[in-house]
């Protein structure tokens, strides 16, 4: 009984979306995939609203993805109070927009996230996007999947029902299985600098297939600003030609590698709306991105040091990418600072648990000071690595650290906190090691919902 109604309840607002996303009539962009959904999102979304000043785009400040929560996003429904009343209100206010409310965003941007099979039917039964994008798969949520192939099998279904382009990841290892299915326009791009400079010799090799086309960037740079702050530049290439340089103040190799993908749609939506090109009479661009809060935050401490937090979520690729980065920023700006590493476990990984863990624990086994969180950072990382320290939650962690910090208040550290959920909440302990009290608005899970829920869990 509890099913039929959830289902009746799904398809209400799945009726309320259609009609009111195409009263809407507007262009369609939707990402996929299991790692950097929301990041790549939120950067088009700084980019296209910088750039396309007289157009409405929009798209939830939420992580409104999967079933239900896709057709809140496209309704503009951006707040969630789990109770009876906010369920009521909300579907009179569904009722208003789906029936009454007029043209509102010119474009939206939408994540598609699913857990299970054919899931991905009825999302795209909602809609086909206009454009979409595949960023990696990962080994999330592979109970639910069963395996990494049916996890590819449904999220590409994204790709093959796109109308206009689709952008492909030349990194994702199913990419070269499902390229011939994806019959309309094709953009390549990777998110593995190895494979970067290969992309520049596909046109030779394609030359006559008229369905795809490449971005790529080269030169990445890091510098620091006037607050000893990190920032990025970089050149970005289309079809083997330079373009413009792009500076950021993302850190992130990754956010580079998608910032081109949304250069490069943007220059599609000017043709769309203007009938020109964006690329036209432009040498330097500066973008500077407002991400989500907890995603490689940057923020400064005493004695010069830098927290980096990005402790919003846990997938096995994301927290790789994140310790390059972390890496590659001390190395390129930040040689003489020491290292500090906060971490939680990974979790959803089932029969990969172990194995994660301890690819993680080989990864930064050369690093002194390291805070670990939870049970499988205990079970399976800490007999790796015997200078490890253990807690059994964030708040005795970050007494720790902030003894450790204290005591050694004569050097300079790089310190990252990395994944956080519930029941770990990483980003307390950020909050108590901030240099400025304000600072903690930037950080995740801070509305009252999930402060009181924090606060019932560190008081048990």
């Amino acid at each position: 009984m509890k099913q039929k109604l959830l289902k009746i309840y799904f398809k209400f607002f799945w009726f309320l979306a259609k009609k009111y996303l195409k009263k809407q009539q507007a262009i369609v962009i939707w990402i996929t995939w299991s790692v950097w959904k929301t990041t790549t999102r939120m950067i088009i979304y700084d980019i296209l609203k910088d750039n396309l000043k007289d157009k409405k785009i929009y798209t939830s400040n939420k992580n409104f993805n999967w079933e239900l929560w896709l057709s809140f996003s496209i309704l503009e429904i951006d707040k969630y109070t789990p109770s009876f009343f906010w369920v009521i209100k909300v579907i009179f206010l569904s009722l208003k927009r789906g029936f009454f409310t007029k043209k509102s965003y010119d474009v939206i941007l939408l994540e598609y996230w699913i857990d299970h099979i054919w899931e991905m039917d009825f999302l795209l039964s909602i809609t086909n996007p206009d454009f979409s994008i595949i960023t990696k798969i990962d080994n999330v949520h592979s109970l639910q999947m069963w395996w990494k192939d049916n996890i590819a099998f449904e999220k590409y279904k994204l790709s093959k029902n796109t109308k206009k382009v689709s952008y492909l990841n030349i990194a994702d290892e199913y990419f070269s299985k499902y390229f011939d299915e994806i019959v309309q326009n094709k953009v390549l791009y990777t998110t593995n600098t190895l494979l970067n400079d290969k992309l520049k010799t596909w046109l030779k090799i394609w030359k006559n297939n008229e369905t795809y086309s490449t971005i790529f960037w080269e030169n990445i740079k890091f510098y620091k600003d006037e607050n000893n702050l990190p920032k990025t530049s970089f050149e970005f290439y289309f079809e083997n030609k330079y373009v413009f340089l792009i500076n950021s103040n993302s850190l992130q190799e990754e956010n580079i590698w998608y910032m081109s993908i949304w250069i490069h749609l943007l220059n599609h939506l000017y043709h769309s709306f203007y009938n020109k090109s964006f690329f036209e009479d432009i040498d330097i661009l500066d973008i500077n991105l407002e991400l989500q809060p907890s995603r490689f935050s940057i923020f400064p401490w005493i004695n010069t040091s830098i927290l980096l937090d990005s402790s919003y979520n846990w997938a096995p690729e994301s927290q790789k990418q994140v310790l390059d980065n972390f890496i590659n920023l001390k190395n390129n700006l930040y040689s003489d600072y020491e290292i500090i590493l906060c971490l939680w476990e990974m979790r959803e990984l089932w029969d990969y648990t172990k194995m994660e863990h301890e690819k993680l624990a080989k990864n930064i086994k050369n690093f002194e000071n390291i805070f670990l969180v939870w049970k499988s950072m205990q079970e399976f990382v800490i007999p790796l690595l015997p200078q490890a320290k253990f807690f059994r939650n964030s708040k005795i962690l970050w007494q720790n650290l902030k003894d450790f910090l204290q005591k050694n208040n004569d050097k300079k550290y790089l310190i990252l906190f990395k994944w956080s959920q519930n029941t770990i909440f990483l980003e307390e302990a950020v909050k108590e090691v901030l240099g400025k009290v304000d600072d903690k608005n930037f950080l995740c899970r801070q509305e009252k919902y999930w402060i009181e829920i924090k606060n019932n869990f560190f008081n048990k």
